[in-house]
């Protein structure tokens, strides 16, 4: 199921955000949580992706941010809007309405009662933007 694996990268970037260097990252976790392998692979395809780009999502971030810098934001809500960034730029296959309305279902599920608002404005800002890649 694409949420969980959603669920699975989102947790993989959050734990990034924790840690200086990636090698240092557990791998079994995502193999714990999906099934199936193309979840898996999907899931291990968003969070390579998220570390390819992290300099350019987290400028694209920058750049839409009010009166905040990218280090002040709740890191559960950085998480998911770099997960959004990554799906939506670099892996290119997704619709703009999923990846917002996943990355608000996810912050819904895993930020404070106002992640959710916070997470689809700034998505909204950045993606739209950016709307036709």
């Amino acid at each position: 199921m694409r949420r969980l694996a959603r669920e699975v990268a989102f947790m993989k970037i959050y734990e990034s955000l924790f840690i200086s260097n990636e090698d240092d990252m557990n791998d079994f976790f995502v193999l714990e949580k999906l099934d199936k392998k193309e979840d898996q692979e999907f899931a291990n395809e968003l969070v390579s992706l998220y570390f390819a780009h992290k300099d350019d999502i987290d400028a694209k971030i920058s750049e839409n941010l009010k009166d905040f810098s990218l280090d002040r934001i709740y890191k559960i809500d950085r998480a998911i809007i770099a997960l959004a960034v990554s799906e939506y730029f670099y892996y290119k296959k997704t619709p703009i309405s999923v990846v917002i309305n996943e990355s608000v279902d996810i912050a819904k599920k895993y930020g404070t009662d106002k992640s959710y608002s916070f997470v689809n404005g700034i998505l909204k800002s950045i993606l739209k933007e950016y709307d036709g890649r």
